[in-house]
């Protein structure tokens, strides 16, 4: 999906859960992982919309943690982001150039919720795809 913060939403984007935390807390400081995930203030002994216990998963840049079912991951993506630098939504970069410029443009793979301007993809992309949409490295 593409970056559903500027209601260019498609099937499978990732929603915006990381711009208020409902727990009303800071981000913690860089490279601090947070103990508390930042959508329903459980832990990873205790996620409190399901009551059961979920391994979190934290930004690599600010340190925010969340369940990945908080965050709407599911299947294979909840597993996927636990395996590399996972970035929130409030911090995500493209996975090419590494900026955050043009946050309109970016996509997120469905797969493993890196982010991808649409114009640094070869060939490009002029716009959103339609639906979900999986990344070059998760087509391997």
């Amino acid at each position: 999906g593409i970056n559903a913060e500027y209601g260019d939403s498609t099937a499978g984007a990732t929603p915006d859960v990381s711009i208020k935390s409902e727990a009303g807390q800071d981000a913690p400081s860089k490279g601090k992982k947070s103990g508390v995930c930042d959508v329903c203030n459980g832990d990873n002994s205790k996620n409190k919309n399901t009551d059961l216990a979920e391994e979190m998963v934290s930004c690599v840049d600010c340190g925010r943690s969340a369940h990945p079912s908080c965050l709407q991951f599911e299947g294979q993506l909840a597993e996927t982001v636990k395996q590399y630098n996972w970035q929130c939504l409030e911090c995500k970069s493209c996975s090419i150039c590494g900026t955050s410029d043009n946050d309109d443009q970016l996509l997120f793979c469905d797969e493993c919720d890196r982010g991808f301007h649409m114009y640094c993809l070869k060939p490009k992309i002029e716009r959103p795809p339609e639906g979900s949409w999986v990344c070059h490295m998760c087509k391997k």
